[in-house]
């Protein structure tokens, strides 16, 4: 077995995060997941996505409000995982000048161990982000930005790639801070994509860059990247194939643009849309016939506006292709 733990400091009351931890409703800051049952000793915990699929089995081995809450839980969502014993994992809450302090420590298997020292800052930064007005205020959106410039993620922008996703991508959803955008080109098995770490992927994406294998686009403003863009010919985004069921033989001369990410501050002023219409013009002066998106049609938040929202296709030109069970694909004829 191996143990490990994390930790932070907020500044709000002790009892502010013991609500958190143990709340009926859905937690955006782990992983999106909505627990059911009771936070009590001997209780027993379910833990689902939004899609409703079951995630996660908790057993609550010790409930002191506000100060400690043990459970030992079973992951389930990839076969490897459910295949691990239990693990346990402790919240630790005490007073701390101004605030409290917040300590996670897990005890669990050699699989678990690298998920939790992978992710577990992360899901303690969202924790931060729900409770503390400070971390909130410091993603308010900002009235006013300077000039958009788009760029291509060559290798000679690796460390700008590296850097707005070490600190501004996800910084109001830290429980994706390990993507890195690999998504769009895995070609890991469901086991093998599931136990990756954010240093897995931010290596391989980056090396990737380095190549030239990866189409991205970058946008700077204020002196800075504040956005990203991720799309291709269709038949070399084997993440997005992979997701969507797609078959190459119907793909040849399509591209899509698979994913946007924009930092916080910067949302609502056209980033999104300027990432977009270049992406086309790229994909366009490359022969596609066609483009692709692929917005979710569920609940809209920055979150699932990652794959692009449908608005912003329609008004470039897109029109509805396929129904899928929870995306619209969209195409554009170039």
């Amino acid at each position: 077995m191996s143990e490990g733990y994390r930790e932070v400091t907020l500044g709000v009351p002790s009892q502010l995060v013991w609500d958190l931890l143990v709340a009926p409703g859905r937690r955006d800051w782990y992983y999106r997941l909505t627990p059911e049952g009771q936070f009590t000793a001997g209780g027993r915990i379910e833990w689902n996505d939004i899609f409703g699929r079951l995630n996660e089995e908790s057993e609550v081995v010790e409930a002191s409000e506000p100060r400690r809450l043990v459970l030992r839980t079973h992951f389930i969502f990839a076969p490897n995982f459910a295949a691990a014993e239990p693990h346990l994992l402790t919240w630790d809450i005490q007073e701390a000048p101004g605030g409290c302090s917040v300590r996670v420590e897990w005890r669990s298997s050699e699989l678990v161990h690298g998920l939790f020292d992978s992710e577990a800052h992360s899901i303690l930064l969202g924790l931060r982000l729900a409770a503390d007005p400070v971390a909130q205020a410091e993603l308010a959106r900002l009235p006013e930005i300077g000039a958009i410039e788009v760029h291509d993620v060559t290798p000679e922008r690796v460390d700008d790639y590296q850097s707005f996703f070490d600190h501004d991508a996800f910084r109001d959803f830290p429980s994706w801070q390990s993507c890195y955008c690999m998504e769009t080109h895995r070609t890991q098995s469901e086991e093998e994509w599931a136990a990756r770490t954010a240093g897995d992927n931010r290596r391989d994406m980056s090396a990737m860059i380095e190549r030239r294998l990866v189409t991205g686009l970058l946008a700077y403003a204020d002196g800075k990247p504040v956005g990203w863009c991720n799309y291709g010919e269709t038949t070399r985004l084997a993440g997005l194939m992979h997701r969507y069921s797609l078959k190459a033989s119907d793909y040849e001369g399509v591209g899509s643009v698979a994913c946007f990410v924009i930092a916080a501050p910067y949302r609502g002023h056209g980033v999104a849309s300027r990432l977009l219409n270049s992406a086309v013009d790229r994909l366009r002066n490359r022969g596609m016939r066609a483009v692709e998106g692929y917005p979710y049609r569920g609940e809209r938040s920055a979150q699932t506006n990652y794959r692009g929202p449908l608005s912003m296709f329609l008004r470039a030109g897109f029109e509805p292709h396929r129904e899928m069970e929870h995306h619209t694909i969209v195409r554009k004829t170039l």
